[in-house]
């Protein structure tokens, strides 16, 4: 569902480098030559995005977001502040004497990807029992991958990992979600004491549809995902053909490319799974 659309021209003409250095963020400093062209551009883009929330501007500001490009050259958006209704932002940006862009808010049922794993205790049960309680929060299971044990990343001095991808459905924003995670974790008894350290259980989140992420205790998509087995091999289970979208790799290629004389997989079915999902 579609919940909103802004559109945005911008003579590059009228634009100048005091407007820079209100519009853009560091990052885009850094992306590109501030010339004319760029910096009307990500002007456009940033009314484009407070239209299609429906409020304008309001209290927000436009160092709130950053439009950086793609390898491709496609420019993407970057949340620097919590927003929330709705996990897809589609970009459309063109030049001449004018910039005119447009953004396109959507809302889709799922495409939230969160990997949850245990290592102390009995492993199974604990990744049940965190299912259970993303339930009892509102958050809807729509897939759940088999379980996969893999060795410990990171300190290896531990036990092996029960590992499981998850695809849910839910109307929080990314950080009500982070905050959601982190209390069933403690809920559970999860207690940090060694980094990548045993832990009963862990809940990260790995993909909130195609939006990128950049606050202070929050990173999406995750930051080490293309490093880490048991995060790919149990998401290409469930959704290989979902693309990163600062890369635009599908996850389908990121197994493939995968070594895989480092993993150990075993194909378990989780306990109760039918009754775990929610659809």
């Amino acid at each position: 569902m579609i919940t909103g659309i802004g559109t945005d021209i911008t003579r590059i003409s009228r634009v100048n480098f005091r407007i820079g250095k209100r519009v853009l963020t560091e990052k885009e400093k850094i992306a590109r030559k501030n010339n004319a062209q760029y910096i009307a551009g990500r002007f456009s883009l940033k009314e484009s995005f407070f239209k299609a929330l429906g409020k304008g501007i309001g209290s927000h500001s436009f160092k709130d977001i950053s439009f950086l490009n793609n390898s491709e050259g496609k420019p993407y958006l970057v949340l620097h502040k919590d927003f929330e209704g709705f996990n897809f932002c589609h970009v459309s940006l063109s030049h001449d004497d004018y910039a005119f862009s447009t953004v396109i808010l959507e809302k889709l049922e799922g495409k939230i990807f969160l990997a949850l794993g245990s290592n102390i205790g009995n492993k199974e049960e604990n990744l049940t029992k965190a299912l259970e309680l993303l339930k009892d929060a509102g958050i809807t299971i729509l897939t759940v991958s088999n379980i996969y044990e893999t060795k410990p990343y990171g300190f290896t001095q531990q036990d092996n990992f029960f590992n499981i991808v998850v695809e849910v459905e839910t109307h929080l924003s990314p950080m009500q979600l982070l905050k959601t995670v982190l209390s069933i974790e403690k809920k559970m008894g999860r207690k940090r004491e060694i980094k990548w350290g045993p832990r009963n259980i862990d809940i990260d989140i790995l993909f909130y549809g195609n939006l990128v992420v950049e606050l202070d205790n929050l990173t999406i998509p995750h930051y080490d995902f293309e490093n880490r087995n048991f995060f790919i091999v149990p998401m290409n289970e469930i959704a290989p053909s979902y693309k990163h979208p600062v890369t635009n790799i599908s996850i389908k290629d990121y197994y493939e490319n995968l070594d895989k004389k480092d993993q150990e997989v075993k194909n378990w079915t989780l306990k109760n799974l039918k009754v775990l999902k929610s659809k």
